[in-house]
C-alpha cells in the first residue's frame, strides 16, 4: 500500500493450490552435502508469497508425521531441524536475487540486492549469521 514490494518465504509444506512451479532451482550447502532447493510463487493481496520446495520438508508432513512439522510430539524436536531450516534459510537469501517475478502492474523482475530482510521466528535465526558470513564478506 505504500509502494514498497513484499515477498514472504516459507517452506512448501503443502501443495498450495494458487502456487505455480517457477522453474527455478538453486543450490545450497546442508551440513556436508549439496541440496537443491526450487521455488513456487503465487501473487495474493500484492505479496509475493514464495515457497521452499525440496524433499526434507515435504517428507514432514506426507510421510508417518501427519503434519507435525517440528518434531514428532511438543517439546521434542526432530533431529534433521537444524538441516531443514538451515536450508530454508539459504533459499530465502537466495530468492530475490534469482527469482524474476512479473506478476505486478508496478514492479517486475528480481528483487536484486537492496532488500530488507525480517526473520520473524526461530526458523529463520540464521538469515542474520548467513548475511554476515556468506553475504556481506562478499560484498553483497
Amino acid at each position: 500500500a505504500r509502494g514498497h514490494r513484499v515477498m514472504t518465504i516459507s517452506p512448501r509444506y503443502d501443495q498450495y493450490k494458487d502456487a505455480w512451479d517457477t522453474n527455478v532451482a538453486v543450490e545450497v550447502k546442508v551440513g556436508d552435502s549439496i541440496e537443491i532447493v526450487r521455488f513456487f510463487h503465487c501473487y495474493k493481496r500484492g505479496v509475493d508469497r514464495v515457497f521452499v520446495d525440496h524433499p526434507m520438508i515435504l517428507e514432514k508432513v506426507w510421510g508417518k508425521t501427519g503434519s507435525k512439522i517440528y518434531g514428532p510430539k511438543a517439546g521434542l524436536d526432530y533431529l534433521d531441524n537444524e538441516l531443514r531450516f538451515s536450508l530454508l534459510c539459504q533459499a530465502a537469501l537466495e530468492a530475490p536475487k534469482v527469482l524474476n517475478l512479473n506478476s505486478s502492474n508496478y514492479f517486475s523482475g528480481p528483487y536484486g540486492e537492496d532488500v530488507l530482510f525480517i526473520a520473524n521466528d526461530w526458523h529463520t535465526a540464521l538469515i542474520p549469521c548467513y548475511l554476515k558470513s556468506m553475504y556481506q564478506s562478499r560484498g553483497i
